[in-house]
């Protein structure tokens, strides 16, 4: 007994030191690489961290500011006998220190800090269209080498069958059974065949690149595609959604704010600004020898520009018609946010029955192949039939392939032209 457990432990430590193959890698995963990769991601990210630093610059404006500044030197002065006076070597030196607080600044740092906010969402904003890009682009390319490898792997079988075929055709010809045009048939369709498997390998190839580039790391074992993504139920859902989340309009709608501040900005530029100071100062040898003079002073500093030549009502006028421009490309992005909506629900609604043609013809497809080849062994038909319904085998499952593709693709644009992620 004791023997059987020692055996029995051996044999679980020797299967757990055997190398475990890989697990496939699933869509989830691939789209989480991406993000971690993405350079593209990382600038909208950079640009949405220094849009916020504007925002808090902005912010920063409507509080105290204190300032020092001060000199030190030394020479030889000469009052030139004035108030008796005669020349001396000296150490001219000042500081100054200077505190500030706006009271009123006529609108101005309100809408400074409006466009700021208004700069900061866009950016934001910016940032989530570029992942959800992102994300589109590996659900397409993932999707891509699936079918690809697919491809790839049909013609593969179909060249050997073809070359199989070939060969055959050409005993049957040495023994007089089959014609030379069959054999060059066969040899037509084995040039298809290769033809076609050197395609599928292009397209796999770049697939493969694509992939590897959008996650950063080599393309293994790929998981099959996911159920499709959840989407909303109707077209009138889906546009309702849209309107309320689609990062476009977003954006849009940030830049009407921000075009509304810059007006408000553009008027406060002719309003008065006011704002208290305190001022030290300590002076020492600048005027003539051990010259001494210490100061504080407390008071109100304003500014009044009432009269620029028109420069002001020009710049609202300018700011008006920014605010104006914003408004009518809002609009745009409205109508073309509801378009894309409706092209992409009614893109998922065709692919999804492109995808049952497809399931139906694969699966009639096979069926066909294999009453096929029994015709052809029986001798009912001639080889290069079987050759045909390989061949469009293969043509339903790479229609089936891209199908399945076209609905998940499909369905994740649609869900991010919602806002759903």
């Amino acid at each position: 007994m004791k023997r059987a457990a020692t055996l029995l432990t051996a044999a679980c430590l020797a299967a757990l030191a055997l190398p475990q193959p890989a697990a496939a890698q699933d869509l989830a995963t691939a789209i989480a690489d991406a993000r971690t990769h993405s350079p593209a991601l990382e600038a909208a990210a950079a640009d949405a961290d220094a849009a916020a630093a504007r925002l808090a610059q902005a912010r920063a404006a409507a509080g105290p500011t204190a300032s020092v500044e001060g000199s030190v030197g030394t020479g030889r002065l000469d009052p030139g006998g004035y108030f008796g006076l005669t020349a001396q070597s000296v150490t001219p030196s000042a500081v100054q220190l200077v505190g500030e607080y706006p009271l009123y600044a006529g609108g101005r740092i309100s809408a400074a800090i409006d466009q700021a906010a208004a700069g900061s969402r866009a950016a934001t904003l910016g940032k989530d269209m570029a992942r959800q890009n992102l994300t589109l682009a590996t659900v397409g390319a993932y999707a891509e080498v699936l079918t690809a490898r697919d491809l790839v792997a049909s013609y593969g079988k179909l060249v050997d069958a073809l070359g199989e075929i070939v060969r055959h055709t050409g005993l049957r010809y040495d023994v007089g059974d089959a014609t030379s045009s069959e054999v060059a048939q066969a040899k037509a369709r084995r040039a298809e065949g290769q033809a076609g498997l050197v395609q599928a390998q292009g397209r796999l190839t770049a697939a493969l690149a694509r992939l590897e580039r959008l996650t950063g790391k080599p393309v293994g074992d790929l998981a099959p595609l996911p159920p499709r993504p959840e989407v909303p139920a109707t077209l009138g859902e889906a546009v309702e959604a849209a309107v309320a989340a689609n990062v476009l309009l977003a954006q849009a709608d940030a830049g009407v704010d921000g075009a509304a501040a810059g007006v408000r900005a553009a008027k406060a530029t002719n309003r008065p600004q006011l704002g208290v100071f305190a001022e030290g100062a300590r002076i020492r040898d600048q005027f003539f020898p051990d010259y001494r003079a210490d100061s504080v002073t407390v008071g109100l500093r304003g500014r009044w520009t009432f009269f620029d030549s028109g420069a002001g009502s020009a710049r609202v006028r300018e700011a008006q018609s920014k605010l104006s421009a914003s408004e009518a490309r809002l609009r745009q992005a409205r109508d073309d946010v509801t378009q894309a909506v409706i092209e992409a629900w009614s893109g998922l609604d065709s692919a999804e029955r492109a995808l049952d043609a497809a399931r139906d013809g694969d699966a009639a497809a096979r069926e066909a192949l294999r009453g096929t080849r029994l015709e052809v062994r029986s001798g009912a038909r001639p080889p290069l039939a079987e050759l045909d319904a390989e061949r469009e085998a293969i043509t339903a499952t790479a229609r089936l392939a891209e199908a399945q593709a076209s609905v998940q693709t499909a369905a994740w644009r649609l869900r991010l032209l919602c806002g759903i992620e």
